[in-house]
């Protein structure tokens, strides 16, 4: 070949990256799955490792403020492609579907960054057999149709209609959250999906982390460089090979969607008007249940004091609510971003990654089934947004159960050194264990899970690169050597499950610490 045809052959296979895909057809993966069963968890996931992938996302949000695009920090990724950030809300993708997503798909589909997947997460109430009819009026091939599942709580919601019509028609089921379930839950958990499903591939997983080509077809892309990262590998739990899929389309027919668009924004804590399921619905809308949704943004900060001794002790009462998320700024760590997500009683986490790329504010998304304690809730938020919340001299004896606390931390070897540079917060951390292979991010992680699931106690978690560090705020009504006793239980918990399978050896220097 010359040297010119090899230069144009090279430019071909680098900016025309869907040359083999049929005409330039872009592929599309279609997500669904019920309330808090981690959707935007494995698109956060797929975002993080998705090398030289490029992906458009698509995401639909069943309230009025469009929180996930704040989770998946969509704002600041467009940016770098030099895209607007769309919002989609107060609508479920089950009722209609012109206006915005419409134009969304359009948009896509003409844009000159070349798109090799458009990946969609649809509203925790949607079906996903509504979507096939827009995509293939825009020249949208639908690839793969994966449904996400709650391993711990699906025996408790399948007889909610649009759970089951959620997998009526899907490829493949990541059975997710494995790790908060017992062997028994899992295995009734795979006996429930093979017969819902008629046999769809079910793999199972903890916090989604699967390789990037299961959810995504690749194999028209194989000259692109996905990134193999073995960190998110052992999610992955499945004990069989994974077949060539047989996508299963033949079920769609031409039903229709529609989004409306509508959001916010205020210098003062609001509160978004209840969106219920069964206002206004649509024929065919499949429910089957009366859900409503509420929101709540402030620009002050919130006091983490009362958000821990009341807003989570109401959140744990509320027999109603399925699903809280958003991002949440505290009076007393300022400088951070917290993502806060509540999934049921066991898996409730804030965990502070990014910085502040804006004006930093608190957004709040409450799902669930009684209107009244979803107001109960939103109630307390706005007590908690105080423009005067600070810590001041008020705090001291606050101060002084930190002080104790860390100097029981600094006792057990198992633990870094603690830091009382965020008084009246602890910031500690369990040290990671190279040679057993087992991460500080691990330890750190399951740890706050576990703490937190039994909510006596509220651990949020810091990250930064390889460090990740939990913090605590006692508050007066704290017991240190109470809160001290569970945590060191926790921990005890975490390091034997984490280490199970390691066999010490006289190179492992720590190996009697532990």
């Amino acid at each position: 070949m010359e040297g010119n045809e090899m230069s144009v052959a090279f430019e071909n296979r680098v900016f025309n990256r869907r040359s083999g895909l049929g005409g330039g057809r872009m592929g599309c993966t279609l997500i669904t799955g019920f309330l808090g069963s981690g959707k935007t968890t494995l698109l956060k996931h797929l975002l993080d490792h998705r090398g030289d992938l490029r992906l458009a996302v698509l995401v639909n949000e069943f309230a009025d403020s469009d929180v996930d695009s704040l989770l998946l920090d969509s704002a600041r990724l467009n940016r770098a492609f030099n895209l607007s950030t769309v919002s989609l809300t107060h609508g479920c993708a089950c009722c209609e579907v012109s206006g915005p997503f419409r134009e969304s798909l359009q948009r896509i589909v003409d844009s000159k960054h070349n798109f090799d997947c458009l990946l969609i997460e649809t509203s925790g109430l949607a079906r996903p057999d509504k979507f096939v009819a827009e995509l293939k009026e825009v020249g949208i091939h639908l690839d793969l149709v994966v449904a996400v599942v709650d391993a711990e709580s699906l025996d408790k919601i399948i007889k909610i209609d649009i759970v089951r019509k959620q997998l009526e028609h899907v490829d493949i089921v990541l059975l997710n959250k494995c790790d908060l379930a017992t062997l028994s839950q899992i295995s009734n958990a795979e006996d429930i999906l093979e017969e819902l499903t008629a046999g769809a591939k079910v793999v199972r997983s903890q916090f989604c982390k699967v390789p990037v080509d299961l959810i995504i077809d690749c194999s028209k892309l194989q000259a692109l460089n996905i990134e193999k990262n073995n960190e998110s590998m052992p999610g992955v739990l499945s004990h069989e090979s994974l077949p060539k899929m047989a996508f299963q389309r033949y079920i769609y027919d031409n039903s229709s969607l529609q989004f409306s668009s509508s959001g916010h924004t205020s210098n003062q804590p609001s509160v978004g008007g209840d969106r219920s399921s069964t206002d206004d619905l649509q024929p065919g809308f499949p429910h089957g249940e009366s859900f409503s949704s509420a929101s709540f943004e402030a620009e002050v900060p919130l006091s983490l004091v009362v958000f821990q001794s009341k807003i989570l002790k109401s959140m744990r009462c509320a027999s109603n609510l399925i699903r809280a998320k958003g991002i949440i700024w505290f009076a007393e760590d300022r400088e951070s971003r917290f993502v806060f997500q509540w999934s049921g009683l066991k898996r409730v986490e804030a965990i502070s990654g990014q910085p502040w790329e804006s004006s930093p504010k608190s957004c709040i998304v409450l799902i669930g089934t009684d209107k009244s304690e979803l107001q109960t809730i939103i109630s307390q938020l706005s007590a908690s947004a105080n423009p005067h919340n600070e810590v001041s001299s008020e705090y001291g004896n606050l101060r002084e159960h930190a002080k104790r606390l860390a100097s029981m931390v600094a006792s057990d070897d198992r633990f870094k050194e603690p830091s009382l540079s965020k008084t009246p917060l602890v910031i500690f951390g369990l040290k990671g264990s190279p040679l057993r292979g087992v991460k500080e991010s691990q330890l750190n992680g399951a740890l706050m899970h576990v703490v937190n699931g039994k909510g006596n106690i509220f651990l949020t978690a810091t990250t930064f690169g390889e460090d990740y560090n939990l913090q605590i705020l006692l508050d007066e009504k704290s017991t240190v050597n109470e809160a001290w006793s569970e945590i060191r239980s926790a921990t005890s918990i975490v390091v034997s499950k984490l280490c199970k399978n390691f066999c010490p050896c006289r190179s492992d220097l720590t190996a009697h610490v532990h």
